[in-house]
């Protein structure tokens, strides 16, 4: 079975993709049947040669998670499927969770508004006042 999956070229910690139909049973790295386009995540782009793309989903070859939400985003399995395809411009740099969580201890923390105890307090002395009132009448109906 033929697969469409990423194959890693890039250094360490610059990460570099080729996409590439290969066998199942051959190493991530190992040779490939054929090149079918480039994925650089650290600059957030994509080049996919469509007509090949398709040339092996249309042979029957599967494809991976990644491989699958990549050809999506740039409009590769709508033209397979026979739709009018478009590319998602936004598709590769929306925010990841991890990278949210970094963004967010770097920043520093602001203290929040003080909230204003005086609109709370007349409440609660509205609330006193009714009590006491109760209580006065409650004492009054005992005396009489």
């Amino acid at each position: 079975m033929v697969k469409l999956r990423l194959k890693r070229i890039g250094k360490r910690k610059q990460p570099y993709y080729r996409i590439v139909a290969a066998h199942v049973s051959v190493a991530r790295n190992g040779r490939a049947l054929a090149e079918v386009g480039l994925y650089d995540p650290m600059h957030a782009s994509v080049k996919i040669d469509e007509e090949r793309a398709i040339e092996w989903l249309n042979k029957g070859a599967q494809m991976t998670e990644t491989v699958a939400a990549l050809f999506h985003s740039q409009g590769v399995l709508a033209r397979w499927k026979g739709a009018e395809g478009r590319v998602r411009d936004d598709a590769l740099t929306v925010d990841k969770p991890k990278r949210r969580r970094k963004k967010a201890a770097a920043e520093p923390v602001q203290p929040a508004e003080p909230v204003e105890q005086e609109e709370a307090e007349p409440e609660v002395a509205a609330s006193d006042e009714q009590a006491a009132t109760e209580s006065a009448e409650s004492a009054e109906q005992k005396e009489a």
